[in-house]
């Protein structure tokens, strides 16, 4: 038996062993037949295999001139997808003439490390030397750079591959170069923007020539330009990402300016003008999408709100090195995706809080697996309340109210009191004119064994939209009210459970 079982075991060692074999060889064939190459042809360097063909003799010279040829003659691994003759006579002088525009254009069409075309069955974005990212890309067997079809391609050397082109790929900016290039086609968008423009210290492209006194490092110091809205919506001007941004143009801003700014109604007309616009500008940026990829659902943009982008809304749409950007003719964003939605206070967060009396009352957090943020709390009157109601009470403040329509939910959990509770509530906010208007709710009696969400008042419309600002003056709260006297002991408790307090948008 165990003879057999070696037996049976070597020869399928052997098999494993002859098809890998016959598998190798079969490659090795394969890449011969595919690649066509002499192994003389190896000992040819990028530039050494470009100079001996007479169509390629003006992009070695512009190579040249750019400064690259020591860089190309060296024994790293490089690609260059080289434009013929004929595709750079095409090229205006003004670049041809102008050395960094020159460089930027031979640095579009050559990259680091070795890129054929094989191994390259799917798009892939490649890092060129002037750090733009171009697509190339091998879809049954059409083989396209920056999607131009290659003439010819995996021609190989010493010290990389060349791929021959018929057209010269110029230099695309990126997404917040183009809105730059083309302020007067988004005039409102780049007003906005521009405010939050700052010039930046770039230590990597930065020059260390030394040390001074101090013994602090100096430097040739080069700056660049950025934004701070970047931080929110992603870095349009990096070239490590990709994203979709909508080109809003002027008519199409107007007309979701107007269906937004009712939502941020306040007594400072400034205030409404600055708080729509960046509802409506924190939400233009997208992963990378194409106009086919639009069929109806909702896509979730950068800042988490899901949109719906109507592809008959999309005008035109330029593709550049890090995206592209969509003009539209309308923003018909829904207003509940993206500025009206739930607000949540949890009530372990004690910013925005107040509790009567610290001695009497205390609100405790607890860890609950199914609480909203794994967290509920332990809410207990400790005293008698007093008759002026001081002692009885805590009171949250809500931020990022609209100037809308609201009900109120609060969610209850079992925290193992012996009895029901009972509760009431005061509703406020300073309307317009700065009058502050109390609603009373309840009484409320709250089951000790309730786990879930109770509703609470009526529908309340709120006047002014009240933002994060602690010191602003107009304001939406909820004070709770435990309302259970000395005599009430015999039917209700002091204690409850309170996971959260939220504030949800009447449809």
């Amino acid at each position: 038996m165990n003879n057999k079982h070696n037996f049976i075991f070597n020869l399928g060692r052997l098999c494993a062993v002859l098809i890998v074999l016959v598998t190798f060889s079969c490659k090795e064939d394969a890449l011969d037949d595919h690649y066509g190459q002499e192994d003389q042809r190896l000992e040819s360097s990028i530039l050494e295999t470009l100079s001996s063909d007479t169509n390629f003799s003006t992009f070695v010279e512009l190579v040249k001139q750019a400064g690259f040829e020591e860089l190309l003659s060296s024994s790293q691994a490089f690609t260059v997808w080289a434009p013929n003759n004929e595709a750079l006579a095409l090229v205006s002088a003004d670049v041809l003439n102008d050395p960094d525009a020159l460089a930027q254009l031979i640095g579009n069409h050559i990259s680091r490390f070795s890129y054929g075309s094989t191994i390259n069955e799917n798009q892939v974005f490649v890092k060129m030397l002037n750090d733009k990212y171009i697509e190339f890309s091998n879809v049954d067997g059409q083989v396209t750079f920056g999607g131009v079809d290659v003439l010819e391609q995996d021609v190989l050397t010493s010290n990389g591959i060349v791929h021959k082109m018929s057209s010269v790929l110029s230099v695309k900016p990126n997404i917040w170069g183009f809105l730059n290039d083309n302020i007067d086609q988004y005039t409102v968008l780049m007003e906005y923007f521009s405010q939050y423009n700052e010039i930046l210290f770039d230590e990597a492209r930065s020059v260390k020539t030394g040390t001074n006194t101090l013994g602090q490092t100096v430097y040739d110091s080069v700056f660049s330009s950025s934004n701070t809205q970047f931080k929110t919506i992603g870095d349009l001007s990096s070239e490590e990402d990709r994203f979709t941004f909508i080109g809003l143009g002027d008519d199409a801003y107007a007309g979701i300016y107007d269906r937004f700014k009712d939502y941020y109604q306040y007594p400072v007309e400034d205030s409404i003008k600055s708080n729509t616009d960046r509802a409506i500008f924190n939400n233009l940026t997208f992963p990378a999408l194409e106009v086919a990829d639009l069929d109806g659902t909702l896509i979730e943009n950068t800042v988490g709100n899901m949109v719906m982008l109507e592809a008959g809304a999309i005008t035109n749409t330029e593709t550049l090195s890090n995206g592209n950007v969509f003009d539209v003719s309308a923003l018909n964003y829904d207003v509940n995706n993206v500025i009206y939605k739930d607000i949540r206070y949890e009530v372990e967060n004690n910013k925005r809080r107040t509790i009567g009396s610290l001695t009497d009352f205390s609100v405790v957090q607890k860890f609950q697996e199914v609480a909203s943020g794994k967290f509920t709390n332990t809410v207990s009157l400790l005293a008698n309340p007093d008759g002026s109601n001081s002692n009885n009470f805590f009171e949250i403040a809500f931020s990022n109210v609209l100037s809308a329509s609201y009900t109120i939910n609060l969610k209850f959990s079992a925290i193992g009191a012996a009895q029901n509770t009972k509760l009431r509530f005061e509703f406020s906010y300073k309307d317009a004119d700065g009058n502050v208007v109390v609603n009373e709710i309840g009484p409320l009696v709250v089951s000790n064994l309730e786990e879930g969400i109770v509703p609470i008042g009526d529908v309340y419309d709120i006047p002014v939209f009240i933002n994060e600002e602690l010191d602003n003056e107009y304001f939406v709260k909820l004070k709770i009210i435990v309302d259970v006297s000395e005599p009430e002991l015999l039917l209700y408790d002091r204690k409850f459970g309170l996971d959260y307090v939220e504030l949800k948008p009447v449809e």
